[in-house]
């Protein structure tokens, strides 16, 4: 057992230099340091970016690309010393926002450099060598040099192949998630999109939409707020969840009522929403929409959620695509009966609950996989 500089058992860079103007609508991914951590979190990604197959192939022949095995580690800003291990998958990354370990040599399980980067110590480790305050960042050298703790290869394999059955299941459990919103999206569609809800065949059509059913805005359908928190309040006080304009979570001693909510930030390109019950604070540059009646909160949920181009629409701004309230409130949108809504939230609220149940069962996964990765990687924890 010993401690290596990375130089020493893989090869270290990071990518070729791919500009704004090469970018097109679709072809092979083009991933920043943004989705990579959402890969590696699972998520969907947002406004993907694409470069052509022809700039790909003449850049993979010349020098290479990344390959199953390799890993990448996000190098700026906050979120720096995050690892991505590669699948079996096509795409580029930018240059500078990402570092590129590859050519492992056979010591070293290229796994093992992932789960050690994800454990608390190997994470604070890197970031403790970041250059620069305002933007921190690590650059390729920083990387070279950075030692990490080393057992023989056969203790690596074991160790991985310990952490993959962690990720496994955790893997499938988001893959279970992804079929259950996956239904509920499908069911919206069917009922409010084709029209063919239960009963429809003895519901008449007046003006393209069923009898019964009517055109509302957004304000007559619910209670419409903006935040008043920002993140510095979050970070000096701390009690119930911030949600903010990247829908990440932090802290805050002020919140809003108990309420069932979506929350649509106000800025940005995609305007996705998200759905929350619970006590929260809301970030000033984001919209609580609190349905002003039971049971069509999930119903307006999947009509933002499928909408994101309308919120574009009204959007203002070139540069940074910003939401008034007044253009938000007034959008409309075809209302279905309060009956028919009612039934798709009791279905809807059975793949929610399923959903949450997963999602409690994950973070169990992961507080265990977290707790037990640091004990076998310093050697605690006995391997046999």
């Amino acid at each position: 057992m010993e401690y290596r500089a990375i130089k020493e058992f893989c090869n270290v860079s990071s990518s070729k230099r791919i500009f704004a103007e090469q970018y097109v609508d679709e072809g092979v991914p083009f991933y920043r340091q943004k989705e990579i951590i959402e890969k590696g979190l699972h998520q969907t990604i947002e406004d993907p970016i694409y470069i052509t197959e022809d700039t790909y192939n003449n850049i993979k022949a010349k020098f290479g690309a990344p390959q199953n095995g390799d890993l990448l580690i996000t190098a700026v800003g906050v979120t720096l010393g995050i690892p991505y291990i590669v699948d079996d998958e096509v795409f580029y990354f930018k240059d500078g926002n990402l570092i590129w370990l590859n050519k492992f040599d056979e010591s070293v399980n290229s796994k093992y450099v992932y789960y050690w980067f994800l454990t608390s110590f190997g994470h604070d480790s890197i970031y403790m060598r970041a250059i620069g305050s305002a933007q921190p960042a690590i650059t390729i050298d920083i990387v070279k040099k950075y030692k990490l703790f080393l057992p023989d290869r056969r203790t690596q394999d074991t160790i991985v192949d310990i952490m993959s059955g962690y990720d496994k299941t955790i893997e499938n459990n988001n893959k279970r998630i992804k079929i259950l919103e996956q239904m509920a999206e499908n069911l919206y569609k069917e009922w409010f999109v084709r029209f063919r809800f239960p009963g429809h065949e003895d519901v008449e059509l007046e003006n393209g939409i069923p009898k019964g059913w009517e055109v509302k805005t957004l304000g007559e359908l619910a209670d419409i707020s903006t935040g008043k928190c920002n993140r510095q309040d979050a970070e000096e006080q701390g009690e119930y969840p911030l949600f903010d304009r990247s829908r990440e979570m932090k802290r805050s001693s002020k919140w809003l009522k108990d309420c069932e909510a979506i929350i649509v930030p106000g800025e940005g390109t995609s305007f996705v929403p998200r759905y929350y019950v619970g006590k929260f604070n809301l970030h000033q540059r984001c919209y609580c929409v609190a349905p002003k009646k039971r049971g069509i909160g999930k119903f307006l949920f999947y009509m933002m959620m499928l909408n994101r181009s309308y919120f574009l629409a009204v959007a203002t701004g070139a540069t940074v695509p910003s939401l008034r309230q007044n253009n938000f409130t007034t959008m409309k949108f075809i209302m279905p009966t309060l009956n028919l809504c009612e039934k798709y939230d009791d279905i809807v609220t059975t793949f929610f609950d399923m959903i949450e149940t997963i999602n409690v069962e994950n973070q169990n996964l992961i507080k265990q996989r977290d707790l037990l990765l640091p004990r076998l990687m310093s050697g605690k924890l006995e391997i046999k």
